[in-house]
């Protein structure tokens, strides 16, 4: 066995850290997944003692937490993008033709689905060892694109508990799914109803569901329930573009709302439909737009924004365009 023997397997759950078999296969680029435990210490006066004795310290259960980052395919990415924002429908048939549309939008209601997720890993000799963490559910999540490089997804978890003695799946991958790159992303940008493509260097963007992860009480368990939102989400990124002009740096200072979409279009599907992904922000600010020079590179204008809800539409809404029946 070696480290490409390692393997990554998800499954939705039906009900909150009731674990699942892992039906689905991501490519992780790492391996970040641990189980956490807290020490309950015992101390006090004893005569003769040397130091804390060990039958006065209490292991407990604390769950678990990991990261998933992998390429976005152009198939079976549906059953993470399911977890990160409010609301999903779909697949649905695009016309009469073989392309199948997935919908996912921020609500007022945290995403609601949890998972099971199951890191096999390799011993060293021969052989894997199972960890499976169930009642995982996503608490952050990003996307990151540059030049020369592949569009990136990565996903944050926290899980209700972990154990290594559930089955270990088999690995199942998207079939026919290949990565979009750089050459396949387009940037539009609207800020007063006549939409401009942005030239951009590289992209980020990221979101913090605000959940309240820690949910313990006085129960006869250590296991934590299911996590809620305790806060006001955020969502916003970061793009590169070279400084050709002030008018960045006007909405930045005016506070003008703008409408982004970062948008892209991989191999036909069936045509005209090809395969898709697209996050759209309908009301976003800059937080920042200060060119900067160098002595080493051409003047860069760095435009952080963040997105928020203009009262009518979904703050951030994402489309995936697949031959995917199924998420």
């Amino acid at each position: 066995m070696s480290i490409l023997d390692a393997s990554v397997n998800v499954g939705v759950e039906s009900v909150y850290g009731t674990p699942v078999t892992p039906t689905r296969s991501f490519e992780a680029k790492a391996d970040d997944w641990k189980r956490a435990q807290s020490r309950l210490e015992s101390v006090g006066f004893r005569a003769n003692m040397q130091t804390l004795r060990s039958d006065r310290v209490t292991t407990v259960n604390m769950g678990g937490a990991g990261t998933i980052e992998c390429d976005m395919l152009t198939s079976g990415m549906g059953m993470l993008l399911q977890g990160t924002l409010g609301t999903k429908a779909g697949p649905t048939q695009v016309d009469a033709t073989s392309a199948y549309l997935q919908t996912f939008e921020t609500s007022d209601s945290a995403p609601a689905d949890s998972y099971t997720i199951q890191i096999i890993r390799p011993l060293l000799e021969s052989g894997t060892q199972q960890f499976t963490h169930h009642g995982a559910k996503i608490t952050g999540w990003g996307i990151s694109q540059s030049v020369d490089g592949l569009l990136v997804l990565t996903a944050s978890f926290d899980s209700e508990d972990v154990d290594i003695t559930t089955a270990a799946a088999t690995p199942a991958y998207p079939a026919n799914g290949v990565p979009f790159d750089w050459t396949q992303c387009t940037v539009t940008l609207d800020p007063d109803g006549s939409p401009i493509t942005l030239d951009l260097m590289d992209l980020s963007f990221d979101a913090d569901l605000s959940l309240k992860t820690d949910r313990r009480y006085l129960r006869g368990s250590a296991l934590k329930k299911e996590p809620v939102r305790s806060g006001v989400p955020t969502y916003g990124g970061s793009m590169s573009v070279d400084f050709t002009g002030t008018d960045r740096y006007d909405e930045f200072v005016a506070g003008t709302v703008v409408d982004i979409e970062l948008a892209w279009a991989g191999a036909v599907i069936d045509a005209p439909e090809v395969n898709e992904f697209k996050l759209r922000m309908k009301a976003c600010q800059f937080t920042e737009a200060n060119p900067t020079v160098s002595l080493s590179d051409t003047p860069v204008q760095q435009l952080d924004f963040r997105a928020l809800h203009n009262g009518t539409d979904a703050a951030v809404s994402m489309t995936y365009q697949s031959a995917d029946t199924s998420a």
